[in-house]
C-alpha cells in the first residue's frame, strides 16, 4: 500500500482541539509553503478511526511561511494525545485516494 498524497505529516496533539479551533504543524520534510499552497484533496486520519476531508466539515489548511495552520471543522473536540495523519494534495491517476494509517505508514517506512 502506498500513500498517494504529495506529502504527509504525523502529528500528536499536545492539547485538545475544539471545533473551530486551530493548531499548527511544521511542513513535512522537504516541503515548503510554495510546494503545498493551492493543493486540494487532502485528508486527516484521526486516531486511526475517522478520515476527514480537507473541507468543511473536516479540516482546513492555511499554508503559512513557516508552518501550516490546521482548523478543526469536524463539529467535535479532538482529545489531547490523539495521533493524526495529515495528508496534503494530489490524487492517484484513477481518482482514488489511498490514505495510509500511521501504523501502516510506519511499517512501510521500516520495511524500506
Amino acid at each position: 500500500m502506498s500513500v498517494s498524497a504529495l506529502a504527509t505529516k504525523i502529528h500528536k496533539l499536545a492539547a485538545a482541539v475544539a471545533d473551530a479551533a486551530t493548531f499548527t504543524v511544521p511542513y513535512p520534510n522537504g516541503f515548503a509553503q510554495a510546494d503545498l499552497t493551492g493543493t486540494t484533496g487532502g485528508e486527516v486520519l484521526v486516531g486511526e478511526n475517522d478520515i476527514w476531508p480537507q473541507d468543511d466539515p473536516g479540516f482546513g489548511f492555511v499554508f503559512g511561511a513557516g508552518d501550516i495552520t490546521v482548523t478543526n471543522n469536524t463539529g467535535a473536540t479532538i482529545p489531547v494525545g490523539t495521533e493524526l495523519l495529515i495528508s496534503f494534495g494530489d490524487r492517484t491517476i484513477n481518482g482514488s485516494y489511498n490514505l495510509t494509517s500511521p501504523k501502516q505508514l510506519q511499517d512501510k517506512v521500516a520495511g524500506l
